[in-house]
Parts: structure tokens; C-alpha cells; sequence
């Protein structure tokens, strides 16, 4: 017996929820705060959702779509087009191929995996950007858009958990 159309319908809607919250979290990202030089410093929220997604629900965040979402966040942003979607598609890259390390054990393990990725993220996004510039840019933004995101993990990663557990727990 096939299921129904509104079975399937709600399946799909519930298996793309990895999407909207990764969409929102762009958009969250994009408000312009009224809080001096907050838009250079923002936290990587997308990266985060990317990494923890990738790492426990790969087939909800594949990586046409993380490509996607990259290049949404580059047209609200302004930046190059395809930067983000490269960064987040390494990102994607190295947490699905390195799943069997992070996946069912301590989350501190989870934590210091992001810590390294980001960290040389921040340093590629940081010689990009000097590239394209032509110039040397001051690095210290980067490192403390990199240390933001880093705190933010863990309470972005236990948010992620609870609607996993409760809505994707049968996806």
C-alpha cells in the first residue's frame, strides 16, 4: 500500500525543515542591527547550520542546496558571487565525509571539529579577501567574527538537537 499524498506532502515539508531554519538564519544574519560594527563581526550562523546538519542529517542538507543557501546569503550580502557556496560546500564536504568521528559522541568533540574547520575557514575567507582587494585587511574582524561563532555553536547545536529529536526523528 502506497502512502498517502498528505503523508508524503508532510514528509517533504518536514524533511526540509534543515532549509528553512538554514534560510532564516541567513536572513537573521542580514537585519542591520543599530550596533556599531556589528555587520563586519556577525557570527556565521549559516556555517553553523551547515555543520551540524551535515554531520547529523546529510541527506536533509545535500550539497546542491547547501550551494544554494550559499549563494542566497552572497546576494543579500553583496559579496562575490560563489564565495559563501565554496566555504560552505567545504564546510558540508569535510563534515560529511568525517561523520563517523563526530556523530554519537561527546559534544565537545562536535565543538572542537567546528573550532578547527572555522578557524581555517576564517583564515581562507580572510586571503580571499585580501586577494580580491588587492590589499591587506585588517584580520582582527575575522578573528573576532570567528570567535563569535564559535560561542554561538553550542547554543545554536542544542536547538538544532531539540528539532531533530522532535520533529526529524522519524525522517
Amino acid at each position: 500500500m502506497t502512502p498517502s499524498i498528505s503523508y508524503q506532502l508532510h514528509r517533504i515539508l518536514r524533511g526540509s525543515i534543515p532549509f528553512w531554519i538554514s534560510l532564516f538564519l541567513i536572513f537573521l544574519s542580514v537585519v542591520p542591527l543599530r550596533i556599531t560594527g556589528f555587520a563586519t563581526v556577525t557570527p556565521s550562523f549559516l556555517m553553523i547550520s551547515v555543520f551540524y546538519w551535515s554531520l547529523h542529517r546529510p541527506y536533509l542538507l545535500p550539497a546542491p542546496v547547501v550551494f544554494l543557501l550559499g549563494l542566497i546569503f552572497d546576494i543579500l550580502t553583496g559579496t562575490p558571487m560563489g564565495l559563501t557556496s565554496l566555504m560552505l560546500l567545504v564546510v558540508h564536504g569535510i563534515a560529511v565525509t568525517q561523520r563517523q568521528v563526530f556523530v554519537g559522541k561527546a559534544f565537545v568533540l562536535s565543538w572542537w571539529g567546528f573550532f578547527l574547520i572555522g578557524a581555517g575557514i576564517a583564515v581562507f575567507s580572510w586571503i580571499v579577501a585580501c586577494v580580491l582587494e588587492l590589499t591587506i585587511i585588517p584580520i582582527l574582524p575575522v578573528f573576532i567574527q570567528y570567535g563569535l561563532t564559535v560561542l554561538f555553536f553550542p547554543l545554536l547545536a542544542w536547538c538544532f538537537a531539540v528539532v531533530q529529536s522532535s520533529i526529524l526523528k522519524h525522517i
